[in-house]
């Protein structure tokens, strides 16, 4: 006949088994991620170059050359278009340690430049596993996996994290300098829509 302390062992001991074959199950990695922008609506901006350094900083990624980024709902705020990716698509379980962005502001015909660090907390947001689903397919997007560059007519660079099935997360704002162009550089023009909202509005600072 088993004693009662050797049957409290024996019930501890499966307790612990079970509870290591729950943790062993662990969640995919995440392999695929994007760096991407928007600009205010009527505010057009046109991506020039998109330099990504790894964490590893043994190499990176070059994109986003000459590409007309999404554009907000609303020209005051960032709401609408986040989802689309009017960036850099990646398939790598490494993440972005820094990046460089060079980009044109159609509106005041500006070209600004700037190198921005990504932090360890950021890369852990962005690699934490969450159990859930959403749309109408009710697919599983389990991670924020978007960094979305909010840019600015004024230079001021707005720094989200988002995902299927995540909001915009603002993680910090940084200023962007100014970069000359070629002299003989042409700006594109803005849609006449934009142009008229412009022409009334002009180019806010300090707003975004």
């Amino acid at each position: 006949m088993i004693n009662f302390n050797r049957f409290l062992l024996i019930v501890f001991c499966l307790l612990i088994s079970a509870c290591s074959t729950k943790h062993q199950v662990k969640s995919p990695p995440l392999d695929e991620w994007t760096i991407s922008t928007i600009s205010p609506k009527y505010y057009t901006v046109r991506g020039d170059i998109l330099l990504i350094v790894g964490e590893r900083k043994q190499g990176g990624w070059r994109g986003m050359v000459g590409k007309t980024t999404m554009e907000s709902e609303n020209p005051l705020g960032w709401d609408g278009g986040e989802r689309f990716h009017s960036g850099y698509s990646i398939s790598s379980t490494e993440l972005p340690a820094s990046f460089y962005i060079r980009w044109h502001s159609l509106a005041n015909k500006k070209t600004y430049n700037k190198t921005i660090k990504v932090s360890e907390d950021i890369r852990n947001k962005m690699r934490e596993y969450h159990d859930i689903r959403c749309g109408k397919s009710n697919r599983l997007k389990p991670y924020k996996n978007n960094i979305l560059l909010g840019l600015a007519p004024d230079g001021m660079i707005s720094v989200f994290l988002n995902g299927g099935c995540f909001d915009n997360e603002l993680q910090f704002k940084v200023q962007a300098v100014e970069y000359k162009v070629a002299d003989d550089f042409v700006y594109p023009e803005l849609k006449k829509e934009s142009q008229d909202y412009v022409d009334e509005h002009g180019v806010p600072v300090g707003i975004w």
